[in-house]
């Protein structure tokens, strides 16, 4: 079968490798239709990501069709479509015991440490996959679960709530994703980003207030909206210093931050707002129990969802795929390989 390795740095090839066979009677033998690109993969390709493994086959964005269920499996069957939800942990662990298997001192993630997606098929654990209605989503759609989890899991450590006023740096797909969580939970949303394209689509999301902070003062339109209060949650999926250091002036007494970005330095943070205002900052990472709420949200979404997907490529055009994802000028935002 086909599968797209990374061997190390800057070194990308499709490899043939053997079919993958059920070895436990609670696996399941899946073959992926559809695998979106994420921003890890990229960091994994460049060697940027300190903890892939290599060789890897890169990807644990998909969906696909069930081939085969061992044995111990009796509430799935060949033909059934599924999305895959890519960590495993351990379960023992103090983060496992308290309800945070995401951040499991035994973490394996798919496509960075272990095997991923990017393959013609793949053997999974079936509570590692989740069952959706191929009539309400096509596989591309349904490879979106998985990054839409991620926004789930934000807003979630957000407490994002009803009547909530967020901000959200940056307009990538993870941005506009967590922004559209947020909507989904009523609150209300303002978006900041300097890329007029990515502006334009964060508009066709319906999101309440497009900021472009190069051309309108920032901190002066949440001043005037909120009469000097302030923002109640603010997500950053943009990653810059300078913004993520001055977000504590830019909350509300009470106010979240949940910073989305692994910095490369330590950013300092101001304690006597942080204290003065008991604001909270709250790490995310990956997702937990998420995938059930997606699998029923997603379909109400599809309209966003075909808008973030700007590119589709056989899985054989994996370079162009790539290569696209990198060029500014192409436009991209979500791009997804099939595997047909």
């Amino acid at each position: 079968m086909k599968s797209i390795v990374v061997r190390g740095a800057m070194d990308m090839a499709m490899e043939e490798r053997p079919m993958p066979q059920i070895t436990d009677p609670n696996q399941v033998l899946v073959r992926v239709r559809a695998a979106g690109i994420c921003g890890s993969d990229v960091h994994v390709y460049h060697g940027t990501n300190p903890f892939a493994k290599y060789p890897v086959v890169l990807g644990h964005e998909a969906s696909g069709e069930i081939v085969e269920v061992g044995q111990g499996v009796t509430d799935l069957k060949a033909g059934d479509s599924v999305v895959f939800e890519p960590i495993t942990y351990c379960g023992q662990c103090y983060a496992c015991r308290h309800g945070q298997h995401n951040v499991c001192r035994e973490l394996k993630v798919l496509g960075c440490i272990v095997d991923g997606v990017f393959q013609e098929y793949v053997v999974m654990p079936r509570s590692q996959v989740y069952q959706f209605d191929t009539g309400k989503m096509t596989y591309p759609q349904a490879a979106l679960c998985e990054p839409y989890t991620i926004g789930a899991q934000a807003n979630s450590r957000g407490s994002v709530q009803n009547g909530d006023l967020v901000l959200v740096h940056g307009a990538g797909p993870i941005g506009l994703i967590v922004a559209d969580v947020a909507k989904s939970l009523g609150a209300r949303v303002i978006i900041s980003e300097p890329n007029e394209k990515r502006l334009e689509m964060a508009k066709a999301f319906g999101l309440d207030y497009p900021v472009n902070p190069m051309q309108q003062n920032l901190d002066q339109f949440i001043c005037e909206l909120t009469n000097g209060e302030g923002v109640n949650v603010i997500f950053d999926a943009a990653g810059i210093p300078p913004i993520i250091a001055h977000a504590v002036e830019q909350l509300s007494p009470a106010g979240r931050f949940v910073p989305m970005t692994f910095g490369q330095e330590p950013i300092p943070v101001n304690f006597k707002a942080l204290n003065a205002k008991q604001l909270t900052i709250l790490g995310t990472r990956h997702q937990y129990q998420k995938f059930p709420e997606i699998v029923e949200l997603l379909p109400q979404k599809l309209d966003h969802v075909d808008l973030l997907t700007t590119h589709i490529f056989p899985a054989d055009d994996f370079k162009t795929a790539f290569s696209t994802l990198a060029d500014p000028a192409s436009g991209a935002c979500k791009v997804v390989l099939t595997f047909a």
